[in-house]
């Protein structure tokens, strides 16, 4: 007969062990090595949905600007004819729509891995200038990893963008890609982590932390 009582069970993922600073303070909180069960939290879940709801409404609100903006610009200036205004506008407005699916496109075609990063290399390499033929010199980082199955990836992040994977992993480290995520690594080991980054919105939380400080959805530990 049941007692009454509710059993608790600990997942293996969100057991903790203690951690040394480098002057033997406890660091309370860190996870134990192992990939986090939290991708299938509800809480989580929601996030992305909200997010994936938000990236539509920009990108519907984003797509007719440039044609309602030539029309605008047609009928308060009178420097350029309405027809005209309308059909720049529209391809304008075009463009934006093919780039919008085709990057959509892009990230569902991206798939989860594992690997372990066995390489890291920067170099000076050139970059045209937008509109221009002029080129400028950039640091361009790539991160060498290679997959559970085998396979060799190379991470090429470039100066100007986000630089991800070149500064939070480190050679050895072994990892999970989850494209999904606003924040897309996540260490094995997270208490190699410099932080752990909120998949929702991308802000660095504190290793020890269990929710993200500005939006409050679960970590990823």
């Amino acid at each position: 007969m049941a007692n009454g009582k509710n059993k608790q069970t600990t997942q293996p993922n969100a057991q903790t062990q203690p951690v040394y600073a480098g002057n033997g303070e406890v660091r309370s909180g860190i996870p134990a090595p192992g990939f986090s069960d939290r991708v299938k939290h509800r809480e989580v879940i929601a996030a992305l949905k909200k997010n994936k709801r938000a990236a539509g409404i920009f990108g519907f609100i984003l797509v007719p600007l440039p044609l309602i903006g030539f029309i605008i610009y047609s009928l308060v200036t009178d420097k350029m004819e309405l027809g005209k205004a309308a059909m720049i506008g529209g391809i304008v407005s075009v463009v934006l729509l093919i780039f919008a699916i085709f990057s959509a496109a892009k990230n569902r075609a991206k798939n989860t891995y594992e690997a372990t990063v066995v390489n890291k290399q920067s170099h000076l390499t050139y970059r045209h200038r937008n509109n221009s033929e002029s080129s400028e010199m950039i640091t361009e980082y790539t991160t060498t990893v290679r997959t559970t199955g085998g396979k060799t990836k190379k991470i090429v992040e470039q100066e100007g963008s986000q630089i991800w994977a070149y500064n939070y992993l480190q050679i050895g480290d072994k990892f999970r890609f989850h494209p999904q995520f606003a924040f897309p690594y996540e260490l094995y080991d997270k208490s190699k982590a410099p932080y752990l980054a909120c998949v929702s919105c991308g802000t660095h939380n504190p290793v020890e932390a269990d929710r993200c400080k500005k939006c409050g959805v679960p970590l990823l530990k």
